[in-house]
């Protein structure tokens, strides 16, 4: 599911590292999410800030997991390395990329129900027509 704040503006944002924020942290959440599962990525508004959610009823994530999530090369689990595929820096790239837009990202998860990765970066908000 797709949720779009009609009141947002344009982000400030390098285009290509844009594109990889979204595209690795919605590709995880597709990877790690049944097939009978939800993903919904949601964009709105807050203050001076575009906030990015991605929802997803995923496997969840370890409360003593959280803390490697960002590190780059570490891998949570080494069965999902090899169930799921991966190298460990997707989201260490994620994270350098938003905060070189002076931006911030965290995540909430349950294991068993799934994560949310929220990240917000300085949008300038204008007529778009």
């Amino acid at each position: 599911m797709l949720i779009i704040d009609p009141q947002l503006g344009n982000i400030d944002a390098d285009i290509t590292k844009f594109k990889q924020i979204l595209y690795n942290l919605i590709s995880n959440a597709i990877k790690f999410t049944p097939e009978n599962g939800h993903v919904t990525i949601e964009a709105k508004i807050s203050g001076s800030f575009v906030q990015i959610s991605i929802t997803d009823t995923g496997i969840g994530i370890p409360k003593n997991d959280m803390d490697k999530l960002f590190q780059p090369f570490k891998q949570l689990n080494p069965y999902l390395t090899r169930e799921y595929a991966g190298t460990g820096l997707g989201l260490a790239l994620v994270k350098k990329f938003v905060e070189m837009h002076g931006g911030n990202i965290r995540v909430e998860s349950k294991v068993g129900e799934g994560s949310i990765f929220r990240f917000m970066i300085p949008v300038n908000i204008e007529d778009n027509c």
